[in-house]
């Protein structure tokens, strides 16, 4: 007698046909690769890294500015994929050189000889590689999402997206383990170079995995040979999504002012190891993603993503006061823990919703044109311009501060205490002033009857496992 191996159901399948079904699989299974590549490059690896270059504060935030503000090529390239429409040539080949160019990246101090007349060679030399993955990444972007807004329906968007930013965040803590590992276990450039080689190789895994993904094919034009202008003004004057975009801006802004300066300040001011700083910032958050994904998944589609979006934030926009109290002390590892927490368990809602919004609200006609406006702006202003500005402030503003020795209840501030009291000032503006008034949506629930769903849902959880409780008692 034969035996048929169950079939593996994500999500739900039911009238979407088998190709499709199987190119979103293949969409899950390529992000089990890229969490680790994403990552090494935006965790503790890449910042230990860029200061053993010898990189300032100033330098380290412009280091991290250059990918965003090469993001004018999001116009670029969704006009190049407008006219040609093949996003499947245009995602693999610039996807897989952006990939592969984090090998070299790793290796800098082995083919670049100290020089002490111009020891910043081997910065100038690593911020050319982040050139020329920072130019490919928005043929990446708009061929990606312009394919996901084509292939997922809508109708299960929030729960698929919930799979896959599980599936995200599972390999992610596996990743993060062995990122942590590798920095620990390894001496000086050794380790850097094992990390990043190991960056490359799950990168372009990640790439690989959508070869065998079916691309539908793009929808034809409704006026042939569009200029380039045409296009961009069209996407300019649809005020709902720009107000989405000018949003979405000032929030990342708020919110990257400090963060590349996190991790300098876990590292050098906290004093903590690569793992630890990785179990806290990464692993510990993902875990916490995993369990709650589904949660936000299932309330996106019930309750609206704006009215999720703004009860995230709510409650996480004030977490960077904490990183203010974090010292070489015990107390500090349980502040930095509860960040972890309360990101963990409240960013994945935020996100989801952002990404539906993104999705969902431009229209088919020169669909890629409004993703690379929402990405040039995010990134260059949201990102760029933040990092940028964050590394000014703490070099030529708040080192002045550092100098005045203020304290708050006993701990004592540093140019870093400076930066993220601001960053938590700016976000609940973000929060509780521009959220409610720029971002409107349809068939979205007001807020109090969300949390007064959410916590029937609870009581009710609470009162059977109550009930079980005691019925096995009985027994």
């Amino acid at each position: 007698m034969r035996y048929r191996i169950p079939r593996l159901e994500l999500f739900d399948e039911h009238g979407i046909d088998s190709q499709t079904v199987k190119a979103l699989k293949l969409a899950i299974l390529a992000v089990a690769f890229g969490i680790v590549n994403f990552n090494i490059l935006n965790g503790i690896a890449m910042a230990g890294y860029l200061r053993e270059l010898g990189a300032s504060d100033f330098v380290f935030g412009l280091l991290f500015a250059i990918g965003p503000m090469a993001s004018p090529m999001q116009l670029v390239a969704a006009y190049v994929l407008e006219r040609t429409r093949k996003r499947k040539a245009i995602f693999l080949s610039f996807g897989l050189v952006q990939r592969f160019v984090w090998l070299p990246f790793g290796l800098v101090p082995f083919f670049v000889p100290l020089d002490h007349s111009n020891p910043q060679m081997r910065i100038i030399i690593a911020a050319v590689f982040m050139v020329i993955s920072a130019f490919t990444v928005p043929f990446m972007n708009v061929s990606f999402h312009s394919w996901a807004a084509d292939s997922v329906p809508p109708h299960i968007r929030g729960r698929y997206f919930a799979v896959r930013s599980r599936i995200f965040t599972i390999f992610g803590v596996a990743g993060g383990f062995l990122t942590a590992w590798l920095l620990d276990s390894f001496t000086g450039y050794n380790s850097f170079a094992l990390v990043f080689a190991l960056a490359a190789v799950m990168g372009m895994m990640d790439i690989a995995c959508f070869i065998w993904v079916k691309f539908p094919p793009m929808p034809p034009p409704i006026e042939q040979g569009e200029k380039f202008t045409h296009m961009l003004g069209t996407a300019l004057k649809n005020k709902p999504y720009m107000r989405f975009i000018a949003f979405m801006t000032i929030w990342m802004f708020s919110v990257n002012l400090s963060t590349p300066f996190i991790l300098v300040h876990l590292r050098e001011g906290v004093l903590l190891s690569n793992t630890l700083i990785t179990f806290l910032i990464q692993i510990l958050p993902n875990i916490c993603s995993i369990m709650i994904l589904t949660y936000w998944g299932r309330t996106i589609d019930t309750h609206g993503n704006k009215t999720v979006m703004q009860v995230a934030n709510g409650l996480l926009c004030i977490a960077p006061f904490f990183w203010i109290f974090t010292t070489n002390n015990i107390i500090s590892i349980v502040l930095i823990a509860l960040v972890g927490l309360s990101q963990g368990l409240l960013l994945p809602g935020f996100d989801l919703g952002v990404n539906n919004m993104m999705l969902g609200h431009a229209p088919k006609e020169n669909r890629s044109m409004y993703f690379a406006m929402y990405f040039m702006f995010t990134s260059i202003i949201g990102i760029g311009l933040a990092n940028a500005t964050g590394g000014w402030l703490l070099d030529n503003v708040f080192s002045i501060f550092e100098t005045m020795e203020l304290s708050v209840f006993s701990v004592v501030l540093t140019r870093y205490s400076f930066i993220f009291g601001l960053t938590a000032i700016l976000r609940c503006l973000v929060v509780y002033v521009a959220l409610p008034r720029m971002l409107h949506e349809e068939n979205n629930t007001p807020v109090r009857q969300m949390l007064h769903h959410t916590y029937n849902g609870i009581r009710r959880m609470l009162a059977r496992r109550r009930r079980g409780i005691r019925f096995r008692k009985r027994r």
